[in-house]
């Protein structure tokens, strides 16, 4: 079975549900997300829980790996 790319630098450390966390966070981390101000999929993550628009500039104050902090589980 091929590798995700998203577990690199893990190898077969961990174990198999740490590595599954890893894989989601790492996902949603990465995964486009649209600015509240102007719509555009500029936003990205400059530091742990601050997210800046790309495209206007636009900071917002929001969740370490997501601008929305709604807690799952």
């Amino acid at each position: 079975m091929p590798r995700s790319k998203s577990l690199r630098g893990l190898g077969a450390k961990y174990g198999g549900t740490v590595r599954k966390r890893y894989t989601n966070v790492h996902r949603l981390l990465k995964a486009k997300k649209e600015c509240p101000s102007c719509a555009s999929l500029k936003l990205k993550r400059v530091s742990s829980g601050i997210w800046s628009c790309r495209s206007c500039g636009f900071t917002i104050a929001g969740g370490a790996y997501d601008v929305s902090q709604t807690r799952k589980g």
